[in-house]
């Protein structure tokens, strides 16, 4: 072995060529991993540090044992040092003369006992001066090991198992005067090792290991050592209780693992007996759980949770298996000149299977031997503390916690790993293990775990990826949010994390540069984005009067981009920029565009852009076209088009259906309902060039209101010819504001058949249209409704003739005649010999349709009969009623002074009116009435009087012969032949009060009956339809006997 002054100047020369295989091992933290080792390591390693480096500069260190409170040190100088968990020094004791072979602390941390090769054990007290000094006369050689009972400080036998060399296991307790010694075992070879756990105390010597029970006192089991295992003197057994019942032994090559249990029936021993073991049976015995050999030497073992760590001494086994064999000259100097390996710590489970290992870097591992090592170890609560014992170093060692693993991770470049566990920790701030994380990780910490991980990401060019964590990385800091969006544009990828880029109030917010920089970006690569950004974000985030200039300015340039249109919609709304906003959405053909026009009173701008209004409902009309199923039925008949003949079944046409929906679109909707806004002239005027259009506007006014546009009528018979043709006849028969003789050559130039009989007809060529009918369209049918239409004798004359030689017209005028014209007329002019198929069910149609025309009339007439006593019974007890008066101030209506009903001097006449007036003040006022008739010319009236009384009264004769003055003589003969009037006593005739003529019977008689009234009704109503002088004959009845004069108010 080396002297002391060379071994403290290999451990502070870095620069040795000794230590080359070093070099690459770090101060501050003994990690010592191959770099290109991805494995991760279980332990963490750091180096005892303190005043330990000056306390060992002219010491060793042999021994060693650890508490939860300090360290203490057993050197080869024979002294025991005490330090605290960082390696500075706190107390010193020198009670041996010779190396401490062996340190032991109890429980409670209160008593520090050494054994050395001196034979002597000293016990010393740390919070007093005690110290205790033993030397059993058993131990005249040198002690190896000890061990004190569990909670020494406490009981009063404090027991001290020792041995050594001698080869006796001596327990020395306290007795009432003394202290006393117990061998428990002798005779078997040197004791190398003691470990006392509870009532247990194992121990090993040349035979194996032992197991004494102190409560029973007897040894109840002996572990061999395997067969093949090197000199049990050449390689120190190390023990180890995992628990009260737990052993660990780690010997040479060999692990093994028992576990103590209580014997129950009649088991078989299960541990081995030497075979100079009693023959009683053990109340216990020890079940081997682990047994395996290992290719290095163990020189220390400890347990980790379920696993197994031991301290190794790499070395050729062979070589140490056959040490017996006596060596050769040659081959003594080579083993003297061998240099030892690396210690290494192995990480195994109960199989011996490898977990983990690291390589350890010691101060002077190449002078060291397996027993030079030892490893210590303190388990507390939520932690487990290893020390690995080197003479002139000591390294600590720990499970990697969270922290740890983390740092690992983030070291390697495996940042996905440690962002996970770091979030994880945040979230249940948990250890892996489940115990409470003491770490000291924080949010930053996991920001910058983050950020390393979008780096590396970056560097890697997985620009997907790196965007995607942004959101958990950057969080709502702000800054770091448009750090990292620059850093996006500088590589072009900015598109990559802009999904991720926080917009909304509640999220961080960037400054409005870059929100601006970035749709700028995307104004110039990508306008779909850009247009989705518009409509996505605040239009505070950026300067919306900047962003809106940009898009026009492009506009300019390109005014039929969609997405910079769509743009161009949502910035002019944002801007309340409505005429843009309408312009814009027109051109783009954006659906509800037209909801701005009549809150923002658009019309100008539809005005002034009426071709793109069209064109806007053109497109829609093209998208419904080919959006409904079975569109080819659709004929706009629904929504109030007419379509002639055209049937329900009968397809119009494409383009006729494209027309007609555009008709009913928003657009022009908006255009023909508010012409006082958007003038009809202005509108024709420009779509006059666009002749399509123009016909769809014009139709939709027509249909809105005929009396708006009527001077573009002309034009609409061309524009109907043109493109809707199916309608023309339709318009032609609703308006009259048109020239016929051009519509007529018009119809001629484009061969419209119906057309052309409609306008023959109109024009008085009856003849001509019915001949079209009948030689071009051969409809009887149309035949027949066109000779009723015109209701002239001549034109059923002539349909009867020309229908003679055609035996289908035949039978279509007599199925069809019905009331017109007499069926024997034209059965008589047909052709004798002319062959007329279904002749005969023709005729018993006609004989069937006469008598149920007869059976209806016959009805009817006893239905108006009945009806009409029933009014006029009605009418008359309704008169009869009494009239209700209220008030006491009444007036007359012609002299304004008030009536009194108790003056007889004053009759008073009351009408059904409820008008008053005295009776002095009528007569005078009938007389005023009848002189100013003598005094000027009598004419007809122009308007109808309020009423016209129903009264069944008599009317004289000579009120046919003044309407006869009225008219010319022969009206008047006619008017009086048709009436049958009845003789009265007097008729006057004077004119209405509303100065236009109006002619008043007064009678002074009523009719004699009831069947009279019939007659006069019936008589008078037909005299004033004959002459339309209908409500100009006003008949009233005044009571009083003042011969019957009407209400000068009312004229009844």
């Amino acid at each position: 072995m080396q002297t002391q002054a060379e071994l403290n100047k290999e451990e502070h020369d870095d620069n040795s060529a000794d230590n080359e295989s070093t070099e690459s091992s770090e101060e501050d933290d003994d990690d010592d991993d191959d770099s290109d080792d991805d494995e991760e390591p279980m332990l963490k390693y750091q180096r005892l540090s303190g005043t330990l480096a000056d306390t060992l500069k002219k010491d060793a260190v042999a021994a060693m044992a650890v508490s939860d409170r300090f360290l203490a040190l057993g050197t080869h100088g024979g002294c025991v040092h005490m330090l605290d968990l960082a390696g500075n020094a706190v107390k010193r004791f020198s009670s041996h003369a010779a190396s401490v072979t062996c340190v032991a602390i109890d429980s409670c941390a209160e008593f520090v006992a050494s054994a050395s090769d001196d034979g002597k054990v000293a016990v010393h007290a740390l919070y007093s001066s005690d110290v205790s000094i033993t030397s059993s006369g058993r131990h005249l050689r040198p002690l190896k090991a000890l061990a004190l009972e569990h909670d020494y400080a406490r009981k009063p036998t404090k027991a001290i198992a020792s041995g050594g060399l001698a080869g006796d296991l001596v327990m020395t307790a306290q007795g009432w005067f003394s202290s006393f010694d117990t061998v428990i075992a002798s005779g078997e070879g040197p004791i190398g090792a003691i470990a006392w756990k509870g009532d247990y105390v194992a121990w090993a010597n040349d035979a194996g290991v032992k197991i004494y029970d102190v409560a029973t006192q007897q040894k109840f089991a002996y572990i061999d050592r395997p067969v093949g295992s090197p000199r049990a003197d050449l390689f120190r057994c190390n023990l180890c209780w995992k628990d009260e019942n737990t052993l660990m032994i780690g010997w040479a090559d060999s692990v093994k693992v028992g576990i103590v249990k209580d014997r129950v029936g009649n088991n078989s021993i299960l541990s081995a007996q030497p075979p100079t073991a009693p023959v009683s049976i053990p109340s216990k015995y020890v079940e081997i759980v682990c047994d395996f050999r290992t290719d290095f030497i163990v020189a220390g073992i400890a347990p980790l949770l379920d696993q197994i760590v031991l301290l190794s001494f790499i070395v050729d086994l062979d070589r140490v298996r056959n040490v017996d064999v006596l060596p050769t000259d040659e081959n003594a100097r080579i083993a003297k000149r061998l240099v030892s390996q690396q210690p290494e710590v192995h990480v195994v489970d109960m199989s011996g299977e490898h977990v983990a290992n690291d390589v350890l870097n010691v101060f002077g591992y190449e002078h060291y031997r397996a027993n030079d090592y030892q490893l210590a170890y303190l388990a507390t609560a939520g932690d487990t503390t290893f020390y690995i014992v080197s003479p002139k170093d000591i390294i600590v060692a720990r499970p990697r916690n969270t922290d740890d693993r983390i740092k690992w991770l983030t070291d390697n470049s495996r940042f996905e790993e440690a962002l996970h566990l770091a979030e994880k920790v945040m979230d249940n701030r948990r250890e892996a293990d489940g115990s409470l994380y003491e770490g000291t990780m924080q949010v930053e910490d996991v920001i910058r775990i983050g950020l390393g991980y979008m780096k590396s990401l970056m560097d890697e060019g997985n620009y997907v990826k790196a965007a995607s964590m942004s959101p958990k990385v950057l969080r709502n800091d702000a800054k770091l949010w448009e750090e990292w969006v620059y850093l996006f544009i500088g590589v072009d990828k900015l598109a990559e994390i802009l999904p991720f880029i926080p917009y909304k109030p509640e999220a961080a917010q960037l400054s409005k540069t870059a929100y601006e920089m970035i749709l700028s970006r995307f104004l110039e690569t990508d306008k779909k984005m850009f247009v989705h950004l518009i409509k996505t974000w605040p239009t505070d985030l950026y300067n919306l009067k900047a962003v809106t200039d940009a898009v026009e300015y492009l506009l300019e340039n390109q005014p039929t981009d969609t997405h910079l249109l769509d743009a161009g919609i949502t910035l002019t709304l944002a801007t309340q920029r409505f005429e843009k906003a309408l312009l814009y959405g027109l051109k783009l053909h954006r659906p509800e565009i037209m909801k701005l026009v009549i809150p923002q009173n658009l019309f100008q701008t539809m005005q002034a852009h009426v071709d793109l209004v069209m064109a806007y409902d053109f497109k829609n009309a093209e998208m419904k076209e080919e959006s409904v199923d079975a569109s080819r039925h659709w004929t706009g008949r629904e929504e109030g088009f007419l379509g002639g003949p055209v049937g329900d079944s009968v397809d119009i046409g494409g383009t006729a259906r494209v027309l007609r929906r555009a008709g009913l679109e928003e657009g022009v909707g908006l255009l023909v309902a508010n012409t006082d806004r958007a003038p009809v002239s202005s509108i024709v005027k420009q779509l006059s060039g666009k002749k399509k259009y123009l016909h769809v506007y014009l139709d939709a006014l027509f249909r809105h209101d005929p009396a708006e546009g009527v001077e573009f009528h002309s034009m609409q018979v061309e524009l109907y010819a043109d493109f809707d043709p199916t309608r023309l006849l339709d318009f032609l028969r609703s308006s009259a504001m048109y020239k016929v003789q051009s519509a007529y050559k018009l119809c001629e130039i484009r061969d419209l058949v119906p057309e052309m009989v409609y306008l023959l007809g109109k024009m008085g060529d009856n003849r001509r249209a019915l001949k079209l009918v009948i030689d071009r369209l051969g409809d009887v049918k149309q035949a027949i409704e066109f000779a009723k239409e015109q209701n002239d004798d001549q034109i059923w004359d002539d349909l009867i003739k020309y229908s003679m030689d055609k035996p289908p017209f035949i039978i279509g005028l007599l199925e069809n005649l019905g009331s017109h014209i007499d069926p024997v007329k034209l059965i008589q002019q047909i052709p004798k010999g002319l062959e007329i198929p279904h002749l005969r069910a023709s005729l018993i149609k006609i004989m069937t349709d006469y008598g149920i025309q007869m059976s209806l009339k016959d009805g009817c007439a006893k239905i108006l009969v009945s009806d009409a006593v029933e009014l006029m019974e009605n009418l008359h007890s309704a008169q009869r009623m009494a009239l209700a008066f209220s008030g006491g101030d009444l007036e007359c209506n012609l002299c304004d002074s008030k009536i009194l009903f108790d003056d007889p001097d004053k009759n008073i006449v009351i009408y059904f009116c409820k008008h008053m007036y005295h009776k002095s003040c009528l007569l005078s006022k009938s007389i005023a009435l009848e002189r100013s008739m003598a005094d000027s010319p009598i004419h007809p009236p122009t308007t109808a009087p309020a009423h016209l009384s129903a009264v069944p009264l008599a009317i004289p004769a000579a009120t046919a012969r003044t309407i006869a003055e009225i008219y010319s003589a022969s009206s008047a003969s006619s008017v009086y032949e048709g009436a049958r009037l009845s003789t009265v006593t007097r008729f006057s005739v004077e004119s209405g009060n509303d100065g236009a003529g109006g002619l008043v019977g007064v009678v002074d008689t009523t009719v004699p009956n009831a069947e009279a009234g019939r007659e006069l009704v019936t008589d008078l109503d037909r005299l004033m339809e004959l002459k339309e002088i209908r409500g100009g004959l006003g008949v009233g009845v005044a009571k009083g006997g003042v011969g019957d004069v009407p209400c000068p108010l009312c004229r009844v």
